[in-house]
């Protein structure tokens, strides 16, 4: 589902990687696929973050970089614990990789603390606000060893309400779960008051900095508390979203979503970004998809109107 978008540094692999994107065809890009390069990858787990995995790894093999031939990949999952990042960035930087593959704001944010005075170049993805998290200087123009992919997920608050209320019309009240320890999660969970507060609906907000308490937070989820549950921008969130789908379902409680694999693994729906490839600037969408999941639907006695239906750019049955 998400793209890479590379930055020009002279010389090295990632500058090669954009004159492929490109399509100019160079001695040096022809000579540097004869070479082996290391990408490290730091994720943390979960469908949705894996997803984004492969399909930086298949960008790669459309640029001709082919996994244990020219290309080798050091990959470190944290399997959904925020307090495993430091040390999988770390063990990334000590296979003296040429460039590193981040997923997620908390990823990118420790990526950017062990190379800030190092000359790595950097890809983020499933980044919220680049420029209000401090990687780059601008999106037009990053700056520094940084850039990437903007999912515009703050953005998209209101049109993700707006949507969620059209499939459960009697919304009056929703729940969302932020971590009170990342910035950008901390200003989705303000964006979505604001939002709530402007379209008319109240809302319940609970707090978790770690999986421990994100487990304990879910588990106290009861049937009656809201009349759905939004997400705001929360990694910590989609890297164990097994949990809230299973418990979603078990009270029987709408849950909208941002991602589509969310979507496939049971919540109801969602609204979210899709990217087209750039060239040197962070990229943001232009295009979206609403995706609905009628086995879901159907499972938590929800009816989904037939002209909302209509609207799907794609249904799960």
């Amino acid at each position: 589902m998400f793209r890479f978008i590379i930055k020009r540094i002279p010389l090295i692999f990632v500058y090669l990687l954009i004159l492929s994107t490109l399509g100019y065809p160079t001695e040096e890009l022809e000579s540097a696929k004869k070479k082996k390069y290391k990408v490290g990858i730091v994720y943390m787990g979960g469908k949705s973050f894996s997803q984004t995995v492969e399909g930086f790894k298949a960008g790669m093999r459309n640029l001709g970089y082919k996994d244990g031939k020219n290309v080798v990949y050091e990959v470190v999952n944290t399997s959904g614990s925020k307090e495993k990042i430091a040390n999988a960035v770390k063990e990334v930087m000590e296979k003296k990789v040429n460039v590193i593959y981040a997923v997620t704001t908390p990823v990118t944010k420790e990526v950017q603390r062990y190379t800030d005075d190092k000359p790595i170049p950097v890809v983020f993805s499933v980044v919220a606000d680049p420029v209000g998290s401090k990687f780059v200087k601008s999106i037009k123009e990053p700056g520094g060893n940084m850039t990437g992919i903007s999912n515009l997920a703050i953005e998209l608050t209101e049109k993700r309400l707006e949507m969620f209320k059209r499939i459960v019309p009697n919304l009056k009240k929703v729940m969302w779960i932020y971590d009170p320890n990342i910035d950008v999660s901390v200003k989705a969970a303000e964006h979505a008051r604001n939002v709530c507060k402007k379209m008319g609906i109240s809302y319940v907000e609970k707090r978790a900095g770690n999986q421990d308490e994100l487990a304990k937070v879910i588990s106290n989820i009861k049937n009656g508390e809201a009349d759905g549950i939004l997400h705001v921008v929360n990694a910590l969130l989609v890297a164990n979203n097994k949990l809230l789908i299973d418990k979603a379902k078990k009270e029987k409680v709408p849950y909208f979503t941002t991602d589509s694999e969310i979507v496939e693994e049971g919540a109801l729906a969602n609204y979210l970004t899709g990217v087209k490839p750039g060239t040197i600037p962070v990229e943001a969408p232009d295009k979206y998809d609403f995706i609905i999941n009628l086995k879901t639907a159907n499972a938590i006695d929800i009816k989904i109107p037939e002209n909302v239906l209509s609207m799907a750019t794609r249904v799960i049955k």
